[in-house]
Formats: structure tokens, C-alpha cells, sequence
């Protein structure tokens, strides 16, 4: 027994475990809506983060343009609802499988590309799918936005209170911690591992890395759109700059750094410490400072870089769990 709780894999999973069950027993008790909404969105963005991670954290290639996939799901399952009456369940699936498509031929095209030019590249596809959205009206309604009908029942995925889609975001957030974990210890996270430290000598030693980069971006993509598809429900309204932004790609991979890139939790830790400080200042000052959060969202992260280069997580875990005798 004592060896089994000195083992450094279990110590690192019980405070992220123990603090799963807190998220998930906490707003049993909250009654709030306010608060529930700060709940829903670090599930949302934290979520994000993960499916972000999985090729950008893993395998080191730092996309900048998932705010496409985000915004092919977000629009792929309200499309679906509006024009066929499709639930939103199956649409977003749907986008996932579409954002799947639309990312492995991203990695086909630009994978061929190393370091800041794959990024360069991802930013540029990410920028052209925002200005697709901004501009083709027909189909996205442009700057002007689509509303989703606000008609309470499963099939919708709309509900009259927040608890529903609380627990539907919580579900998303874990199933990509629990993916996350699945690929770190599964070959394809070793393979990821392995590329992200010496591509050339992980070739040699016989890895497709190839194979292995685009089934990795497959995956992060179809998450980046389910969670993208959910997102659109729960907001009951899309637009290119909610859903389509470059600054979303931005945004996520800053909660990613900051909480510890490749790692399963550092995500999560990113969106916990960010999302509260955004509600929290635009709950107190509103619009008199409005880009007051972005500066502390600059010191925090220059601090990170400073003191803790891993990151929130990947540092703790390093010093905590592993490097200790």
C-alpha cells in the first residue's frame, strides 16, 4: 500500500482528480447563474485547450488556426439545426468529422513546414476560414450573426436551466483530459514525443511521423469542433468574431503555455486561472478598462516564461512528483 501512494503517477493524479469531483459536486450547491456561467466557460476554454495540446503540446507543432475548427463545428451543427432540423447531438459530430477532413488536408499541406513557418501557416489558414465567415453571407449571415431558436428540450439541446449544459461542458472537459491522458501513455503519445524532440531521429529509428502528426491534428481538430458545436448551443448565438477569431487560437494556446504544454492537466490549469480573472474584471469594471485583462493575461505569462519555462503543471510535476528521491 505505502508503494502504491509513493508511486509518483498516482500522487500526480489524485489532486487533479480530487479536483474534478470538487467541479462537479461545487454547483450542486451554487445557485447563482452568474457563477454557473464561470463554471461552464473554464469547461468550455479548458477543454479547447486540451484538444489544442494534443498537437500543439505533444507533438510541438503550435498551431495558431484552431479557431477554424472551432468555428467549422460551431457553424457545421447550427447550420444542420436551422436548415434540416438536425439535432445538434448528431451536428456535432457532424463538424467534428468535417473538421477532422479540413485539418488532416491542413497537415498534408503544411506539415512539410518546421517551427514559426508551420505557426505562420496556421495563422494564415486560421485568418482565411475568419474571413470566409465574415464575408459569406449566404451561409454564415456574415458580421450580422445566427441565432439559434431558443426551444427547451434534449433533442435541441437547449434547456431552461444552466446545470444541463454545466454538466454537458464538464463531460467534454474530462473526456479530453481522459484523451489526453489515453495518448501521453499510448505509443502515439511517445511517437509524438519523439518527433517533437528529433524529428530525423525519430524516423531513423523508424517512426511515420507523418502518419502519426496528421492522425494526432484528426483528433485535436474533430474536439477543437465538437466543443466548438457546444459552444454555439450554449451561447444561442454565433458570429465569425464569437466563434471564428483568430484571437481564439491565441487564446487557448496562452492558457496551454501558461498551465504546462504537454501536459494532460496544464490546460485545465490555464483555464482555471484565466477565465475567473476575465469574469471577474468584467463583472466589476465593465467596460471602463477593457483591455485591462489582456494586460494581466501578459505579466502572468511573462512570469510563467521566467519562473516556471514548463509551465504552471509541468513544473509542479517536475518538482513534486518525479525529481524528488
Amino acid at each position: 500500500m505505502n508503494q502504491l501512494i509513493e508511486n509518483p503517477r498516482i500522487k500526480e493524479l489524485a489532486g487533479p482528480v480530487v479536483a474534478l469531483l470538487v467541479l462537479a459536486i461545487a454547483p450542486l450547491f451554487v445557485g447563482n447563474d452568474f457563477y454557473l456561467d464561470g463554471f461552464i466557460l473554464v469547461f468550455i476554454w479548458g477543454a479547447f485547450a486540451g484538444a489544442w495540446n494534443m498537437i500543439s503540446g505533444y507533438g510541438g507543432m503550435v498551431s495558431l488556426g484552431h479557431n477554424a475548427f472551432f468555428g467549422i463545428g460551431a457553424y457545421t451543427s447550427t447550420l444542420l439545426l436551422l436548415h434540416y432540423g438536425l439535432t445538434p447531438w448528431v451536428g456535432m459530430v457532424v463538424g467534428g468529422l468535417l473538421a477532422s477532413i479540413v485539418g488532416v488536408l491542413l497537415g498534408v499541406v503544411c506539415f512539410r513546414l518546421r517551427s514559426h513557418y508551420f505557426a505562420l501557416a496556421t495563422l494564415a489558414f486560421g485568418q482565411v476560414i475568419s474571413i470566409i465567415a465574415m464575408n459569406w453571407r449566404s451561409l454564415t449571415n456574415g458580421a450580422e450573426g445566427i441565432a439559434l431558436p431558443i426551444k427547451p428540450s434534449l433533442y435541441n439541446m437547449a434547456f431552461e436551466s444552466k446545470l444541463p449544459y454545466l454538466y454537458i461542458g464538464l463531460f467534454l472537459f474530462i473526456l479530453v483530459i481522459f484523451i489526453s491522458h489515453s495518448i501521453e501513455r499510448s505509443r502515439l503519445g511517445y511517437f509524438l514525443t519523439a518527433f517533437k524532440e528529433n524529428e530525423d531521429a525519430a524516423r531513423a529509428l523508424g517512426v511515420r511521423t507523418g502518419r502519426v502528426r496528421l492522425t494526432a491534428m484528426a483528433i485535436s481538430s474533430f474536439l477543437a469542433a465538437v466543443i466548438g458545436a457546444f459552444y454555439a448551443q450554449y451561447q444561442v448565438y454565433i458570429d465569425p468574431i464569437s466563434v471564428a477569431r483568430i484571437q481564439i487560437s491565441v487564446q487557448v494556446a496562452l492558457f496551454a503555455i501558461v498551465g504546462g504544454v504537454g501536459t494532460v492537466f496544464g490546460p485545465a490549469i490555464g483555464a482555471l486561472i484565466f477565465i475567473p480573472i476575465t469574469i471577474g474584471l468584467r463583472a466589476n469594471l465593465g467596460t471602463a478598462l477593457p483591455g485591462l485583462y489582456m494586460i494581466i493575461y501578459g505579466v502572468i505569462l511573462i512570469f510563467v516564461l521566467l519562473f516556471m519555462p514548463k509551465g504552471i503543471y509541468g513544473t509542479l510535476r517536475e518538482r513534486y512528483f518525479y525529481d524528488r528521491p
